[in-house]
Order: C-alpha cells, then structure tokens, then sequence
C-alpha cells in the first residue's frame, strides 16, 4: 500500500529540516572551538566560519522554520496553542540574538584571533566568553522550542 503524502506532510517535513540546517551546527561549537585554539590562524578560520554559517545558513534558516512553522500552524488552526506560540517566540529572540548580538562579536573574534599582544589577547578572551554564553543560551531556547512542538503541552 503506498501511503498519501500531503502538502503538509511536505512543509512539516521542511520545518524540521530547517531546524537542523539552521541550529544543528550550533551543538558543534564547543567541540570546535576547543579544536580550534591550536593556533590563531585555527580560532580566525573558525570564527570565519561562524560569521559565514550565521549570515546565510542560520538566518535563511530560521525563516524558513518560521514561514514553515506559520503555514502549519494555520492549516490546522493551532495559533492560540502554547506549544505554536512558545516557539515563536523563542524564533523571535533567536534571530534578534543572533542577528544583534553573535553575530557582530563573530566577526570580532576572527579579527581579534589574529592579533598580537595582550590587549587582543583579552578581547578575545572577553569576546569568546560572550560568545560561547550567548551561543550557549541559543542552543538550550532552540532545545525548549523542540521540546514544546513535541510534547504539545496544553493539547
């Protein structure tokens, strides 16, 4: 018997691959950063590629999750749920996060990586810190946001 699939079964399918292209990556990063503070030209490549990943897979991404998510939550009437709503938000603060405060300090770090003495020494340090705690905090929102669409409290 070969199963129907639907126009929804397509966009739902999109949304959750939208969330692994644009937040997967994010999981990885302790792992490279420790990888990576070998040498400077190591940390610059890295946060080169942070920046890079942010500014298209990421953001393109997280829009893609959000139209997805919009369309599914209005083919089965589903806006007044919390576990459609929470989410939302959580895309909402996400991208301000990421478009406002990581990714700026992204770039910062592949310029600071490269410098010399002790004063880029401690900008770095600084920036990394911010970085990897902002970028900590994404990791546990995106978390939360598959978390509520799974379980669906309140349904």
């Amino acid at each position: 018997m070969i199963a129907a699939v639907t126009l929804y079964d397509v966009v739902l399918f999109v949304h959750v691959a939208a969330v692994v292209v644009a937040f997967g990556t994010i999981f990885t990063y302790p792992l490279l950063f420790a990888m990576a503070a070998a040498t400077p030209a190591h940390r610059a490549g890295l946060h080169a590629f942070q920046a890079r990943y942010g500014r298209t897979y990421a953001s393109y991404g997280l829009l893609v999750v959000v139209l997805a998510g919009a369309y599914l939550a209005s083919a089965r009437d589903l806006w007044a749920e919390p576990w459609v709503g929470g989410p939302l938000l959580i895309a909402v603060v996400i991208g301000g996060l990421s478009g406002g405060f990581l990714a700026p300090r992204e770039r910062r770090l592949a310029e600071l990586s490269e410098a010399d003495g002790a004063d880029g020494a401690a900008g770095y340090a600084r920036t990394l810190r911010q970085v990897k705690l902002a970028g900590g905090l994404a990791s546990v929102l995106v978390l939360v946001a598959i978390f509520l669409m799974v379980t669906k409290p309140g349904a």
